[in-house]
């Protein structure tokens, strides 16, 4: 590591934690890819095989907050190793799942450590890089990340269809080792504020609700929208969200600083940034469903389609970030959402037709969008906060990112078992129309 300088320092700290969202990235998409064949190898039912994802995405979304807070408390550099090598030994104990019931587990401690980890990209980039340069640096890492991710669904049907699917987990400790040596040579600490606290009653407030209302979402194909168990499970999550943000109202020291999303900008960034990840359910597990069970692709063949929604995003992303500093946060939001919505209301007339040249378009138009929904956003959620709570804005910012994959892998099921793909599709078209709407006047002035 003789290469690494105080000039280049903040550039391969850049690389490094690049590679931890690159990570995440690719084990959305190459889970959704494998899935079919995880399902079938290991006798899982269509909701298990869903569980297999969404155990990841809950226990990442309802402990993403605390894993900024808990950095805030006792320092950016110890906790990210920590959420490393948790999110490293959890990937091999996936890879080796016996059962349905074991790799779901594995999969849940996983997102527990992605939880930790992930904000914390977000906190290092902006307190490494000056506000002038930021949004560039912001986009450079999402460019990255958007490679591991236009990857994955390739590199998922390879190992799926000439290795086994265990390989696309037993990947990341590899990329985490050099992660770790990267980071620990390169990574500076800022002074913390003394005193601070986890608020441990918010925290269980938020992981009960959010269940509550993922089991109902989740379940309610099994077991019936009107059964007893789904409407009692949603009744109590909303209750719980309810009681999670009065609380947090009162608290000195919160888990999330409900307070915040009384800025427009703040919470139009937020929600943009949910409707983003919300998207990429769709397009990263049923669009790989729909092309393995309507269109008759083997995982690989899959992969080549899946991969063509981030095939444009490390382009995108690098046009985004040459002009995020420059073109007002608003209209890039805009494009983006509205880009979005065009994207799946392609696949909602499409997909009926099962012919891929004539779907694979909207897949392309989707890639356009994403690295507008995401480096204007968590810039704006930066700088709506001081150097020391940049922990808690990237908790924030990806809690929402989170709970959007949470719930649109919850509600695209629920979904799926109504009316199949086109419901899917359509209600990811509509729900991006609506954000849009909303964001015209949240973003004014942005």
């Amino acid at each position: 590591m003789q290469a690494i300088s105080d000039a280049n320092r903040k550039w391969w700290l850049l690389g490094a934690v690049s590679c931890v969202l690159g990570l995440v990235l690719l084990d959305e998409t190459v889970v959704g890819i494998a899935l079919p064949t995880i399902q079938k190898e290991l006798g899982l039912s269509n909701n298990d095989a869903h569980w297999v994802v969404n155990a990841y995405l809950l226990t990442f979304a309802c402990f993403v907050a605390v894993g900024g807070k808990i950095a805030d408390l006792f320092g950016i550099l110890r906790v990210f190793l920590f959420g490393l090598a948790l999110f490293a030994i959890c990937s091999v104990a996936c890879g080796f799942a016996p059962s349905g019931d074991a790799l779901i587990a594995a999969r849940a401690l996983q997102g527990l450590g992605a939880a930790i980890i992930f904000p914390l990209f977000l906190a290092m980039i902006t307190m490494t890089f000056p506000k002038e340069v930021r949004g560039a640096a912001l986009a450079t890492s999402g460019a990255v990340g958007t490679t591991f991710l236009a990857l994955g669904p390739l590199v998922g049907g390879l190992f799926t269809d000439l290795l086994s699917w265990r390989w696309i987990f037993w990947i990341n400790p590899f990329v985490a080792v050099v992660v770790a040596v990267l980071v620990t040579l390169t990574w500076r600490d800022v002074p913390r504020p003394a005193g601070r606290q986890i608020d441990w009653i918010g925290l269980l407030l938020m992981a009960a609700a959010m269940f509550c209302i993922v089991f109902g979402l989740m379940e309610a194909s099994d077991l019936g929208w009107s059964n007893p168990l789904i409407l009692a499970s949603m009744f109590v999550g909303l209750v719980l969200f309810g009681l999670f943000w009065r609380f947090e109202l009162r608290q000195s020291m919160p888990l999330i600083e409900v307070d915040l999303f009384s800025s427009p900008v703040f919470a139009g960034s937020n929600l943009t940034i949910f409707t983003a990840q919300y998207a990429k359910m769709p397009l990263f597990v049923f669009v790989a469903l729909y092309a393995q069970t309507d269109l008759h692709l083997t995982p690989f063949q899959a992969g080549v389609v899946v991969m063509l929604a981030p095939a444009l995003q490390p382009v995108t992303a690098v046009v985004c970030g040459r002009y995020t500093d420059k073109i007002a946060k608003r209209w890039q939001v805009l494009f983006g959402l509205g880009v979005l919505t065009l994207a799946f209301l392609w696949q909602t007339v499409t997909w009926s037709y099962e012919n891929v040249l004539l779907f694979v378009p909207g897949l392309l138009i989707a890639g356009l969008a994403f690295p507008f929904l995401f480096t204007p956003t968590r810039a704006a959620v930066s700088e709506a906060l001081p150097e020391h709570k940049h922990g808690q804005g990237g908790g924030i910012a990806m809690t929402s990112q989170i709970a959007g994959g949470t719930v649109g892998l919850a509600v695209s099921s629920a979904a799926f078992a109504l009316g199949g793909f086109g419901l899917v599709f359509a209600l990811t078209a509509l729900l991006s129309a609506l954000v849009f709407i909303y964001a015209a006047f949240a973003f004014r002035g942005a």
